[in-house]
């Protein structure tokens, strides 16, 4: 199958995937795991009243269908403004945890833009979890606990966490 064509005007996306037209009005606030793809990004409102940026790199799927999983990376990012496309090209990931797709709402955020992970030379950090492998969602295997220390921790972020950890990152005075 081709890969799909993407082209932004204001706030909509049109994508033509397999000759079927689709349109997508940002902003989202997302509720099921089908309003959503991979490259989108949000922004999580901080709590100088500045924004920071999350990005969407996998979505979960079982037996097929999308979870509303998320694995979600936090940009080196923050403004004073919305993030946009040119705000976060190849502006490297940070922090990367699993989060409900509630959680995005749930800090004050919203999905509004998209963006394609491989024009940022973006893709998941290797982590580990409880001695295992993960590539994402795709458990690789258990490795060794003295190669622990060469991957980050799989992280499971409760609903506020995403915004904990951007003000943590990026609120001025917090």
């Amino acid at each position: 199958m081709a890969s799909p064509l993407y082209a932004k005007s204001h706030n909509q996306l049109s994508a033509r995937v397999a000759g079927v037209m689709s349109k997508v009005m940002y902003p989202i606030t997302p509720t099921k795991a089908s309003e959503i793809k991979e490259g989108e990004y949000f922004y999580i409102p901080l709590n100088d009243g500045r924004f920071a940026c999350g990005r969407i790199l996998l979505i979960e799927k079982k037996n097929g269908r999308k979870t509303k999983l998320l694995l979600v990376g936090l940009h080196d990012w923050s403004g004073s403004k919305h993030p946009s496309q040119v705000d976060i090209h190849e502006c490297p990931i940070i922090e990367q945890g699993v989060l409900h797709i509630n959680s995005i709402s749930h800090v004050g955020g919203e999905i509004i833009g998209f963006k394609p992970l491989q024009e940022d030379g973006l893709k998941p950090f290797l982590q580990v979890e409880a001695g295992y492998l993960l590539d994402g969602f795709e458990n690789l295997g258990s490795i060794p606990s003295e190669e622990y220390c060469n991957y980050t921790r799989r992280t499971t972020y409760g609903l506020n966490s995403i915004s904990l950890k951007a003000n943590k990152y990026f609120a001025k005075n917090s």
